[in-house]
């Protein structure tokens, strides 16, 4: 038997306690028991409760300020026994009312604490959706942003009417193109850059995927020619929209590129140039690497092999032990042995565009691309480093250097884009220290 002073207090039986805990989230707070004076509060939630009735199968609410009132022998004994509510071997659910209330106005029914529980859960819900964007999407922010160190990203925040910056996140249509070789490129400092050169072969936009459709947002994008003949019936169906004619050949390739926003989907039929990137950004190149056979442990995983001299015999380029003894008694998988090398999909991530050529387009990669010279590539704009805000990207028409790429692409020039003539060619910016400039007293 157990005692509680007086004052507003509300006490959820176990019965009432589930049926709020099936409809409350599981990680929010379900319900709140509140008992005793205004000096001394304790709360005991639902979760407590359960806890306590699985392990003593005993359901005791206990209250701190009746507690600590019995064991000092202070307070009105008489007024503790008119609130006295025995609480004993409460583990048959019938006997368990729904709502048990103390020193409560003599009006309050179960309708009422049903009530307190929908406002208590509404405002619980109120408060977990504020923390969350709303009309979020694939590629921004989950939650609201709090602080930061740059201004401009709180003002994005309050005022929707700005338009939507450009962040890692956001993607956009990238381009096929194949690899043609590599050669030097001088700039104007003199220093020698080695450079692969690729060609962007009559990029066509062949369909898009929507959210509302497809589940997420891509651009369709086709390249190059085929022979009419060597393409089946089947597949001829999805480029009847693309085919003007009956002579005209179908695309070599198709492949899709995910976009963020529906506002950057390429318009259909619509062509893409080289101009579609900004000389001095930095892109993403992926392609099928060389294939080498089946290679040895060295070559393949550069293992430094066996000793050339003392104690060797015929094992120089050997692999070495891969196991241990009978325990495991087996090889682990995924050890580093000998096997077939390259043949797979390969990215080569933040490579620069030193030059575009836009008559012929051509685009001047700084570095190296993985596969063969006359295979496709898929070039896109770089995921960790685009070089955006910076002076190492072609300046906009007003001098300064621009936030993002064009959206949703380059606004292509017929007389110059795609022409074939020479001539047309546009060059990152240069560094402002000469790489070649030694000191003359060294």
């Amino acid at each position: 038997m157990f005692s509680a002073t007086r004052g507003k207090a509300l006490l959820l039986t176990r019965r009432l306690a589930l049926q709020a805990t099936r409809q409350l989230p599981n990680d929010a707070v379900k319900a709140c028991a509140t008992i005793g004076s205004a000096d001394a509060v304790s709360r005991v939630t639902i979760d407590h409760w359960r806890h306590h009735q699985q392990h003593h199968r005993q359901c005791r609410q206990y209250s701190r300020t009746a507690f600590d009132m019995a064991k000092d022998g202070n307070g009105d004994k008489s007024k503790d026994k008119e609130d006295t509510i025995e609480i004993q071997n409460m583990t048959d659910p019938s006997q368990i009312p729904d709502v048990q209330t103390m020193n409560l106005p003599d009006d309050w029914t179960d309708e009422d604490t049903a009530k307190l529980l929908e406002e208590v859960q509404e405002m619980q819900e109120k408060e977990e959706s504020e923390k969350f964007v709303p009309d979020w999407k694939p590629g921004m922010r989950r939650r609201k942003r709090i602080w930061s160190y740059n201004i401009e990203d709180l003002l994005y925040e309050d005022d929707p009417t700005l338009p939507r910056r450009w962040t890692l996140r956001d993607r956009r249509c990238g381009a096929l193109a194949i690899k043609v070789g590599m050669m030097p490129f001088f700039d104007d400092w003199g220093y020698r850059h080695a450079c692969t050169v690729l060609f962007v072969d009559e990029n066509k936009v062949l369909d898009h995927k929507t959210m509302d459709k497809h589940g997420y947002m891509a651009v369709k994008v086709c390249a190059g020619r085929r022979k009419r003949k060597n393409v089946s019936s089947l597949v001829m169906g999805q480029y009847k929209d693309l085919l003007e004619g009956e002579d005209e050949n179908p695309p070599y390739l198709v492949r899709e590129f995910r976009v963020t926003d529906e506002k950057w989907l390429v318009p259909k039929f619509s062509q893409i140039h080289a101009r579609h990137f900004v000389p001095g950004q930095n892109v993403d190149v992926a392609g099928i690497s060389k294939g080498k056979g089946f290679q040895g442990a060295m070559k393949r995983w550069n293992f430094k092999g066996q000793p050339a001299s003392h104690g060797v015999s015929k094992s120089h380029r050997a692999l070495g032990s891969t196991g241990q003894c009978q325990d495991p008694g087996r090889v682990f998988k995924g050890k580093k042995m000998a096997g077939r090398m390259g043949g797979e999909r390969k990215t080569v991530q933040n490579l620069r565009i030193l030059k575009i050529d836009r008559g012929r387009n051509l685009l001047y990669i700084k570095g190296h691309i993985p596969g063969n010279n006359g295979c496709y590539v898929e070039v896109r704009d770089a995921v960790k480093k685009p070089l955006w805000k910076t002076q190492k990207v072609q300046a906009n028409e007003d001098g300064n250097a621009p936030d993002r790429p064009p959206l949703p692409t380059f606004e292509f020039d017929e007389s110059i884009d795609g022409c074939g003539d020479p001539g047309f060619e546009e060059v990152c910016p240069l560094d402002e220290k000469d790489p070649l400039n030694f000191d003359p007293d060294y």
